[in-house]
């Protein structure tokens, strides 16, 4: 199959059932997959930074660099609803409920919130002073929310905290985060499809690494250094369980799970994010030249 050229790609997602592909770049774009068409594109807030299907694919949370947030249809790229929260700022990505009624996120103020989606209404809000909540993300099918803590510099003379991660549980109830991961320079995580495994860049003597953790009880599991990303500290599970990919400086580097075996690496020009299909070979690349939508072609040799 013929590479499918995205654009300028920042952000990509597939839907949950794998017929729709979101591409977030000057514009946000939902390409038709089997068809490679392109079946609406719309700038839904200005300068939308991130996005998210809901969990039946219908519609589509998206945030701007300001924090403004929305919600859109996924079948015509109309905004249902517009939350109007632009003083909230900059922050994580948007993250859904399991029953789809709600959309939490992160701010870099340090505050976790989620909306109803109906109204906009905050039902729930929680505040981390002096922190900066850089991630937040369904895991487990969206039965759990793992949030992303980044520590704020500290007073000269003072020990930098470490960042770490939690998970909560769906209602989402004030000091329920469970700490699961803690470590100096964290950077970016990913949890596996299962919800058993989180992965981590980190600073370790001076090193980027990329680690593993068993996500019940942050037991590690297995660690390797790795080079400079570029500037991009991006990676995901591939769904099989068995690989890992990482953003590389204009490379994709995919590692081997267990044991983080760096197995193959790919060309790409300016790579900053991934998505794959479950039950494919297809990725959607994301690029701040060119992304795609293309078969990997990983050598399976590797896994025997």
């Amino acid at each position: 199959m013929k590479p499918l050229n995205l654009g300028c790609a920042y952000s990509v997602r597939f839907s949950p059932d794998g017929t729709r592909l979101a591409v977030l770049g000057h514009d946000l774009i939902l390409w038709d997959v089997a068809a490679r068409q392109k079946l609406w594109r719309g700038k839904p807030v200005p300068h939308c930074s991130a996005m998210a299907f809901s969990p039946d694919g219908s519609r589509l949370a998206v945030k701007s660099t300001t924090g403004l947030m929305a919600v859109v249809d996924a079948a015509t790229g109309d905004v249902i609803v517009n939350f109007r929260n632009k003083k909230d700022g900059e922050g994580s990505g948007p993250a859904w409920s399991p029953c789809g009624q709600y959309v939490a996120d992160g701010g870099w103020n340090g505050r976790l919130q989620v909306r109803e989606v109906a109204t906009g209404d905050v039902v729930f809000a929680q505040d981390h002073p002096g922190e900066m909540l850089r991630g937040a993300y369904a895991i487990d099918g969206g039965q759990r929310l793992l949030v992303l803590h980044g520590v704020k510099s500290v007073a000269e003379g003072q020990a930098q905290p470490p960042d770490y991660v939690t998970v909560w549980d769906w209602p989402l109830q004030a000091g329920a985060g469970r700490v699961v991961l803690s470590l100096p320079g964290l950077s970016s995580i990913a949890a596996s499809f299962d919800g058993q495994h989180l992965a981590a860049l980190h600073r370790a003597d001076g090193l980027e690494q990329l680690s593993v953790f068993a996500l019940a009880d942050g037991k590690l599991l297995a660690s390797t250094p790795v080079e400079q990303g570029g500037g991009i500290a991006s990676m995901q599970w591939l769904p099989d369980g068995q690989r890992l990919a990482r953003v590389g400086k204009g490379k994709l580097q995919f590692y081997g799970w267990p044991g983080l075996a760096l197995q193959q690496e790919l060309a790409f020009t300016y790579p900053c994010a991934m998505a794959f299909l479950p039950g494919t070979r297809l990725a959607a690349i994301g690029s701040w030249e060119k992304g795609a939508l293309l078969e990997l072609n990983l050598n399976e040799a590797a896994l025997q």
